[in-house]
């Protein structure tokens, strides 16, 4: 039970690691998993690059002021196991006061998240918010229209470590774009991967191998096999699981559309040089043309419109569906929860099928990276944000010198102790190297000299491979055949071409005030033809009125941004 316990609770933030950065407006800490990394050069133990730190409490300490929601895991599984720890003076605390002489403060600790968002969108209108913020590109946008926030670069190129600068340029140019206004960069990016946004087809692997079929290259050849599931499933089986999320994760159709060279919800290049909606393009239509076809032909489930996430795994634990698409965590739910109720059922990623056999396989990505730090103009020392991101590194990031059993997971139910600290970075592509690292040690069974995460990766890899069924997800992530395999595979592959969303600026004032009821109105419609209850030249008609309701006016916005 407790492995289990275990398995579920680093899915969970494995899943957010992947989607989310900081933990929501002038949050400090991104609500993401334990990272993996490498280096970062010792730090002098006293504030503003070595001069002598002078607190206002007489301690010898610069007060450096953040603001958080209260964490109700943070408080029972941390604070409940380490006497006397509180948000304000544990373990990260006084590192941070001992190696570089600040002395972190909150300016208020909310009760809620709701709450934290109003406190902090007050404190940008009265101008004072706290010394370093967590914030959208949004919010980001705000601050930088207010003049509340200061110029970034000279203080990171001055201070950051060289392992600090190859995190952030591993997230990619968008990254630092997004948070570029006329020159001038106002934030360090909570870098993300980008990567590994993109789609793959998740089938089961047992039946495949029961029914004597290979993977699949066309979409032909996905329809056989799903034709082939559903009749092997039995009464009540279908053919590809869908849910009424159908841009999600999981159970989504963007894989499929992707062969059509669709890419709904991303703004993709015309050919002339302009940014045109994914979601109103001539593939887009045709991809739902075929969609409608798999439903007529009963290879999707027949009330897929009405089934959340949730209902649409039922088919899956129960037997009766063996295919999804999905994104790389998918092994960890909801395809888990299928080994968890049946420990014979064996799923495998694959490439996703093309349209015609030679075509090249173009999954969409997008940035990963939402959130930014950013620092007060009336911070006496933006630079501590920086010296705070090198220590995080040197202490739960680096394979040679890091303490990651002491600053980030120590063990026997003491978990998630990184998130103590008020500044954390992301590996970008940590989840790439680990596969990487733990590879040969899988074959062998000998983890050699892995730390930190690639041993934990290992560990959970190796005891799956010998039986441990619980821990079956971690290693479709991270061993042989696995979710990372494949995305590495994406970006080596001489015929797979990556497509990206190109908008990944702040939204406007047209994109912020219609584009929920714009997709609204295209979604609503988009279903309705998969499901048979519109004709498919609805498609036409619908992307009209879109155009007409502020789509065009969203679009030339898009468009003067990207020019």
């Amino acid at each position: 039970m407790a492995k289990k316990m275990m398995a579920i609770v680093m899915a969970a933030a494995m899943s957010v690691t992947l989607l989310a950065g900081c933990a929501g407006k002038g949050a400090d800490t991104p609500a993401a998993a334990d990272n993996a990394g490498r280096t970062t050069e010792n730090q002098g133990s006293t504030a503003a690059g070595g001069e002598e730190a002078s607190g206002e409490d007489g301690s010898g300490l610069v007060p450096i002021t953040f603001s958080r929601a209260q964490d109700s895991l943070m408080e029972t599984d941390i604070f409940a196991r380490m006497e006397g720890a509180s948000y304000e003076d544990n373990l990260w605390t006084d590192l941070i006061a001992e190696r570089l002489g600040y002395d972190v403060k909150y300016l208020w600790i909310a009760s809620s998240a709701e709450l934290q968002t109003q406190k902090f969108n007050a404190a940008m209108a009265a101008g004072t918010i706290p010394d370093i913020v967590c914030v959208n590109k949004t919010d980001l946008k705000q601050l930088v229209e207010a003049g509340l926030v200061v110029d970034m670069k000279p203080y990171f190129d001055e201070y950051a470590s060289d392992f600090v600068k190859e995190l952030i340029a591993a997230g990619g140019d968008a990254a630092i774009q997004a948070c570029t206004y006329d020159g001038v960069q106002y934030g360090i990016p909570y870098v993300d991967c980008d990567i590994e946004t993109a789609q793959m087809l998740w089938l089961r692997q047992d039946w495949l191998d029961e029914l004597g079929l290979e993977a699949p290259e066309t979409l032909e050849e996905l329809k056989n096999i799903l034709a082939a599931f559903k009749e092997h499933a039995g009464s009540g089986g279908s053919g590809l699981a869908l849910s009424s999320d159908i841009y999600g994760n999981n159970f989504d159709i963007k894989g499929w559309c992707n062969a059509y060279g669709a890419y709904p919800k991303y703004w993709i290049d015309d050919g002339s040089g302009k940014l045109v909606y994914g979601s109103t393009t001539p593939e887009m239509k045709e991809a739902l043309g075929s969609l409608a076809e798999l439903f007529q032909e009963g290879l999707l489930d027949p009330e897929f419109y009405v089934n959340d996430n949730d209902k649409a795994k039922e088919a899956l634990v129960s037997g009766k569906c063996g295919a999804m698409y999905g994104y790389h965590a998918g092994s960890l739910w909801p395809l888990q929860d299928v080994v968890d109720a049946d420990p014979e059922a064996d799923w495998r990623p694959y490439a996703l099928p093309v349209k015609n056999a030679g075509d090249t396989i173009k999954p969409g990505i997008h940035m990963c990276t939402a959130n930014w730090y950013a620092v007060s103009k009336d911070c006496a020392h933006p630079e501590a944000l920086v010296e705070m991101l090198n220590l995080y590194c040197e202490k739960v990031l680096d394979p040679e010198k890091n303490e990651y059993a002491v600053y980030a997971n120590p063990g026997d139910g003491l978990e998630g102790v990184w998130r103590l600290t008020p500044v954390t970075i992301n590996s970008p592509n940590k989840n790439q190297v680990t596969a990487k690292a733990i590879e040969e040690p899988l074959k062998t069974g000998d983890p050699g000299e892995l730390t930190g995460e690639q041993y934990s990766m290992w560990e959970y890899s190796y005891k799956a491979q010998n039986g441990d069924t619980q821990l079956w997800g971690w290693n479709r992530v991270f061993g042989a055949d696995g979710s990372q395999q494949q995305l590495m595979s994406y970006q080596n592959d001489s015929n797979v071409e990556l497509v990206y969303d190109q908008f990944f600026g702040a939204p406007g004032e047209i994109m912020t005030t219609k584009k929920t009821t714009l997709d609204d109105m295209l979604d609503q419609v988009f279903i309705k033809i998969i499901a048979g209850q519109e004709p498919l030249d609805s498609f036409d008609s619908v992307v009209e009125q879109w155009k007409t309701a502020g789509g065009q006016e969203m679009t030339d916005e898009v468009n003067e941004w990207y020019s």
